[in-house]
Formats: C-alpha cells, structure tokens, sequence
C-alpha cells in the first residue's frame, strides 16, 4: 500500500512538474533539422497521469540518411500523445517498427500507430503471447501485409546505409516453460527482450527492452566485452529487477537513459551515476535527444529543467 501511495505522489509530483516545465525546450527536442548526417535517438516521453497504467517505453530513431525506426509504442492510452509526438516531429513513414517483447506497455500503441503511419518492415522476437494486445498486434501486422521479421541472437542488419544493429538476445530456440504460470510470467518475456546494439562508426547504443537479472547474466556469459557502449537505455525502466553489477560493469556506459513516468529505484539511478555517467530520466526530462555523429561523441538535450535533485 505504502508503494503505491508513493509512486502516485510521484505521479502528481511529474504532473506538476509537467504543468511547470512545458515547453523549456520542446522546439530544440522536436526540430529535426539538427538530426541531418547523424544518428538521432528520441526517448520519447509518454506521460505521467496517475489514472494511467504505467505508460511504457517508446524510442525513435533516425538514421544519418534519414530512415526512421520506432522502437515500442507504449500502452493503448497513451498513443494520442505519442501519434501527436510524432506528427509534430514530420513523421509520415516509419521503415522499421520494432518491438522489444509482447508486454502491453512496449506493444500497445503499435496497432494504431499502423493506422497513421506507412510501415515498412516489422521486427520481432519470437515470443507468443495470448493477450488481446498482443493478437491485435499480429492482427494488423498480417492486414497490411506487412514483411515481419523475427530476429534472435546472432542476427545482423542495417539501420539505413550506415548504422549496424547486433542482436543478443533472445536465443535462437525459446525455451519454453511446461508450467503455464512461468510460461506466461513476466520475468519470462522480459528476459527474452530483444539486445539491440546500434553502432554507428564509433558510437554505440544499448536497447534491451525489459531484460531481468537473470537474463543480463545470460547474454554477459555469452557475449562478454561485445556489449560495451556508450549510451543505453536502462533496462525494465529502471527497476531493481534489472541492472546487475555484472551488467553496468560489461556495458559500462558514459550516458544512461530511464525511461519512465516515476522514479522506480533511487539506488539503481545512482549506480549509473558512479565513474561520471550521465543518467537522464523521461520522467524528471521530458523528452531526451540523443545526436551523434559516430565518433563516439554525443549531444543531449532534455525537453525540460528538471524541478528536483533525487537522482544527484
């Protein structure tokens, strides 16, 4: 009970802040100009109503010869704000739609993304679930005819002509649990998130989805320095399920984003903060512009000032 009246303090503290800060850089974080000859990432930020569910993840990419990929959609409430985002951004088509599992808050806004945008080419693991969500998902995939790809580690391929996206995860063969109550738990489909490292001559990008401990663990047994980059997107918003010493320590980042609508663990934010990283956080920033022009040198800017110090 005492969670759940924080975490709702914490949602009306980000209402507030919201209310507060609107508009301290949103014409910076939404002008694409600044985007040409590099690789430009949006951490996009959707929402803090306390009447929502928790909103979930969605990433834009844009690639140095302007392809665009959107990484999750978020939950079905909040696809208005994340549809206004992006029509306001100039998106009209989005050649590669990914998702990183089949959770609600990573895959619920896709269907209707779909509605407003050209798709080109949708990207997958090969996790099933029995969602509602998640057939609607596949529902529209397969209305539009569109080229699904599943991918698992070891996969390779080209975001545009210049950036190179690796998979580490999930394993090629899924094993599946026979009980159904871990079949169909969370820690199951978390830990088969897709790993996606993005490098872009030397800059590098980490999206792992929801990925677990246990699952982190897996994918630094197997692939090791591999992993290292300079940004990533803190694994499962920042929650204490996630983040393992052993992971931080292989990945070892110099910038780190959480995207969510609250603080879920303080100490996690921290541990991010140690050797001089950088940690921004959607929920106390806004909108977080990641641009770089792949010689491992990077520009951030936040939609907002931010109205507290929790995280220094």
């Amino acid at each position: 009970m005492m969670k759940k009246l924080i975490a709702l303090m914490f949602a009306l503290l980000m209402v507030f802040s919201f209310a507060c800060a609107e508009g301290d850089r949103h014409d910076l974080v939404y002008d694409r100009e600044g985007d040409a000859g590099q690789l430009a990432v949006r951490f996009m930020w959707l929402g803090s109503d306390p009447k929502e569910e928790k909103p979930g993840d969605s990433i834009l990419l844009i690639s140095p010869d302007n392809k665009v990929m959107l990484v999750d959609a978020g939950i079905p409430e909040v696809r208005d704000r994340l549809i206004g985002a992006l029509k306001e951004l100039g998106i009209t088509r989005i050649d590669y739609l990914v998702a990183s599992h089949p959770h609600i808050d990573h895959i619920g806004g896709f269907k209707y993304v779909m509605d407003e945008f050209e798709v080109g080419t949708v990207y997958t693991n090969s996790v099933t679930h029995r969602t509602a969500t998640y057939e609607g998902f596949n529902d529209k995939v397969a209305q539009l005819n569109l080229p699904h790809i599943i991918l698992a580690e070891g996969d390779e391929f080209m975001f545009g002509e210049h950036v190179k996206v690796e998979v580490f995860n999930p394993p090629v063969e899924i094993d599946y649990p026979e009980d159904e109550g871990e079949r169909y738990s969370a820690a199951f489909f978390n830990n088969n998130s897709l790993v996606l490292k993005f490098t872009y001559g030397t800059s590098t990008l980490m999206l792992a989805g929801d990925l677990y401990t246990a699952g982190e663990f897996n994918v630094v047994d197997k692939y090791g320095d591999r992993l290292q980059c300079d940004v990533i997107k803190v694994n499962h918003h920042g929650d204490t399920t996630s983040s393992s010493s052993k992971w931080r320590r292989t990945v070892a980042p110099k910038y780190s984003v959480i995207t969510a609508e609250q603080i879920y663990s303080v100490t996690v934010a921290k541990y991010y903060k140690r050797n001089g990283g950088t940690v921004y956080h959607t929920g106390l920033d806004g909108m977080v512009l990641m641009r770089t022009p792949g010689d491992a040198t990077y520009t951030f800017i936040t939609e907002w000032d931010r109205t507290t110090d929790v995280l220094d």
